[in-house]
């Protein structure tokens, strides 16, 4: 075989080995709802009042992804979940880089107002926290963190509202809460 043929056989090798690289989200059933592969995580089109902005996102170009939802009043509340493998070398799925990229969030004069174990009402084995961060730079927001762990899995809510009061931290809570926790941890990870 001449060096131009080798090239070219190497070059279709990895073409094909390429593209056997799997993708690490699927569209599940009709209702609009996308699955993460390897943790089993479901995003639905819809949680306790948000809706999901635009289809999931792979993480940094790994297996790890996530989802932004937003109200369906369209409301200035947003919330971004992150699914992460416990081995994952992205940033966030750390609980300390977590923490600093919610106090970015949050920005600079924005302190800790507290910081709490958070648990999963249906959902047992899960160690979570809630840090909520008020006094922002935008006056009257609130940027809130929970943060769990399981064996396997991370997963982040960084959750930002224009509602700093009670109100607006329940609302998070709830929508934390609704999240489709019994589908974390459903997947063995193979296609």
């Amino acid at each position: 075989m001449t060096r131009m043929g080798i090239t070219f056989a190497a070059l279709a090798l990895l073409g094909v080995a390429g593209s056997g690289v799997a993708d690490p989200l699927h569209k599940f059933g009709h209702d609009g709802a996308w699955r993460h592969v390897d943790s089993g995580w479901m995003f639905p089109a819809s949680v306790s009042g948000f809706s999901r902005v635009g289809q999931p996102y792979n993480i940094d170009g790994n297996n790890d992804a996530g989802a932004e939802y937003r109200p369906a009043s369209g409301s200035s509340v947003s919330a971004e979940v992150d699914v992460y493998a416990a081995d994952s070398g992205a940033p966030d799925a750390t609980l300390d880089g977590a923490k600093s990229t919610a106090a970015r969030k949050a920005g600079e004069s924005a302190g800790v107002s507290s910081e709490q174990p958070f648990q999963i009402d249906t959902l047992k084995g899960v160690r979570g926290v809630k840090v909520r961060h008020a006094g922002t730079e935008a006056a009257g927001t609130l940027t809130n963190l929970y943060f769990f762990t399981t064996e396997r899995w991370r997963v982040k809510v960084l959750a930002n509202s224009a509602a700093t009061g009670k109100d607006g931290d329940a609302a998070l809570d709830a929508f934390v809460q609704a999240l489709p926790w019994e589908t974390l941890g459903s997947e063995s990870g193979i296609h």
